[in-house]
């Protein structure tokens, strides 16, 4: 390992942020003659969120069950797929990265068992929505590469074919509103396989088993692997405070749903 590697990745770690906040709020709490403790408590809390040991373990927990092939059963109804985020204005695949490998995977799912498959997901610029995002995903794929993916302005039963909800701004609205295209559709309590994200998918079983669905998860975007640690993890990055940011984002969730006794 040579010189310039290490101080290059040092530079990289200490001069730009999260590390560069940290340090300055340690320097901070070193010189100040108030406010000691709170200073040095939020550079210890803002380094813990930013380390790869502590972030990956809190992810970790919420992905593990859910890192598995998606237990096979007879009688499915549908493939419904949450959406993850878009970019508009894409010049390309709109769709964000959660998002795509969720798309990828439910049209994966569905045409490997000749399901229907549901995209949920809207946003608050209906002009730019996430299932417009996806359907022009779609229509890519079906182009780039010589596909035949059947679009449909409905939910069809029986067969291969895409369609979408495109009014849910979260995911109790996508339970709330796929649940209502599932009863428009004469399915009153569908089966189905439910994709999002490894770390999302806990939160998304109980607002699907709340609103009458029966759930098969079928996770993906797994976040957290089995890499060899080594000591560049030991220092703060974004990718770890990135990590953070998503698993106390469902912890919270989960613990609103218990509050307000959806669980």
């Amino acid at each position: 390992m040579s010189i310039i590697y290490i101080f290059s990745k040092l530079f990289t770690y200490l001069l730009l942020p999260p590390g560069i906040f940290i340090i300055a709020l340690f320097v901070a709490a070193w010189y100040a003659k108030r406010f000691q403790t709170l200073l040095l408590s939020l550079a210890l809390t803002f380094y813990l969120l930013s380390n790869s040991f502590v972030a990956d373990a809190m992810l970790k927990s919420l992905e593990a069950p859910y890192n598995k092939a998606p237990m096979k059963a007879k009688n499915i109804d549908a493939v419904v797929v949450l959406a993850g985020g878009s970019v508009s204005n894409s010049t390309n695949f709109p769709l964000g990265t959660d998002a795509f490998k969720r798309a990828l995977w439910g049209l994966s799912l569905a045409k490997a068992q000749n399901l229907p498959l549901l995209f949920s997901g809207g946003g608050l610029d209906h002009n730019n929505s996430e299932s417009k995002a996806f359907l022009q995903s779609v229509q890519e794929l079906n182009h780039s590469l010589d596909l035949t993916i059947p679009i449909s302005d409905r939910l069809i039963p029986g067969y291969f074919n895409v369609s979408v909800e495109d009014k849910s701004l979260d995911t109790m609205q996508n339970a709330r509103f796929s649940k209502a295209i599932f009863d428009k559709a004469g399915i009153q309590k569908p089966l189905i396989y439910l994709v999002t994200s490894a770390y999302h998918m806990r939160r998304a079983m109980i607002l699907y088993h709340h609103v009458g669905f029966r759930v098969i998860p079928a996770a993906t975007d797994i976040k957290i692997g089995d890499s060899p640690r080594t000591v560049w993890d030991y220092f703060p990055n974004m990718s770890a405070l990135r990590h953070s940011y998503l698993a106390l984002h469902e912890y919270f969730g989960i613990l609103s749903l218990a509050l307000r006794n959806e669980i």
